[in-house]
């Protein structure tokens, strides 16, 4: 069973899904002082356990921030979209490193390994919807233009139609496979004779992993689109806007480096199926380090909307194009 989680786990959080799927021989000894798990596995459960303890803070500093933060309900929502992402981290990380530490009953166990990718998939979806829902806030306040055909994109109605629509769409889409994928693990797993099919399954569950992929650069790509577009926008009408500079410089190069190594990541273990500790640590390492790095940096946004224009409820269109909207956000 452990070939089909290696395969899987590598699109799974830039290897995470792999770290407690093949480390099953090294938790035998369960929780006791005596663990000699090989190096890299214990490595791999330290990082797990810092990247958990490290988003639970971050969880409560976002609730911190914004009850400091005098702002209107409406631009609070990607950062309280922000602090669910932050839960669901924590509980992808701790059920991360469960595994690798304790031993578990086979069905637990696989439900445990295959409950910790998808919940790491729906934080990272989550975080680029958060992003996104920032970009289309900041870009409201944009003067308007002298026509719409020469506004940017980035700011119109039917974009915020489609973002919402792709990162739901990707959402249902890794809801459905991974729940597929678990029932028929746990089918194998009870019933001998399914075994003879289980390599067709492989073959059906590889080829879905290569779909999850996909939709992973799609986001990133429009993610990073995004921003550079309304970048541009803000150049054009001589606007200084800190969240956008701050999410451009810092989150949009972890956002490629993110959606890179999940790529790679499947791609490299599609070609070398068999369990690699080292391989498991790097792609883990690297792979979270960047979405955590993501989150925090939309998360240092916070407070910054005082320093730039404001944003008003109001429609871009709505606004006079004669200067720069006033101060006292």
């Amino acid at each position: 069973m452990s070939s089909l989680i290696s395969s899987k786990g590598g699109g799974g959080g830039g290897g995470r899904g792999i770290a407690a799927g093949n480390t099953s021989g090294g938790n035998r000894h369960g929780a006791s002082d005596d663990w000699d798990a090989p190096p890299t596995i214990k490595a791999l459960f330290a990082f797990q356990v810092i990247w958990a303890i490290l988003t639970a803070i971050l969880f409560l500093f976002t609730v911190f921030k914004l009850t400091r933060v005098r702002s209107k309900i409406t631009h609070r929502g990607p950062y309280l979209l922000l602090a669910v992402v932050f839960i669901l981290f924590s509980i992808s990380f701790t059920l991360s490193a469960a595994p690798i530490r304790v031993t578990f009953h086979p069905d637990v166990y696989l439900r445990i390994v295959f409950s910790s990718v998808m919940i790491g998939d729906f934080s990272r979806t989550f975080s680029s919807a958060a992003i996104l829902w920032l970009v289309h806030i900041r870009g409201a306040a944009l003067p308007s233009p002298q026509s719409d055909m020469s506004s940017p994109a980035v700011i119109r109605p039917w974009k915020r139609y489609v973002d919402c629509a792709l990162v739901l769409g990707i959402f249902i889409l890794e809801l459905a496979i991974h729940g597929y994928t678990l029932d028929r693990n746990l089918a194998y797993l009870r019933t001998i004779s399914a075994i003879g099919r289980y390599e067709e399954f492989v073959k059906v569950a590889t080829r879905l992993r290569h779909v999850i992929s996909t939709v992973v650069v799609l986001l990133a790509i429009n993610v990073i689109a995004s921003l550079a577009a309304i970048k541009v926008a803000h150049r054009r009408t001589k606007f200084t806007d800190p969240v956008i500079n701050r999410l451009l410089v810092v989150a949009g190069p972890f956002v490629f480096v993110g959606a890179f190594i999940w790529m790679f990541a499947d791609i490299w273990n599609t070609e070398h199926p068999t369990y690699d500790p080292g391989r498991t640590l790097a792609f883990s390492i690297i792979g979270d380090l960047s979405q955590v790095v993501v989150v925090a940096a939309v998360l240092s946004t916070i407070g910054l909307h005082r320093d730039s224009y404001p944003v008003e409820s109001s429609s871009h269109l709505n606004r006079s194009s004669s200067g720069p909207p006033k101060a006292g956000y």
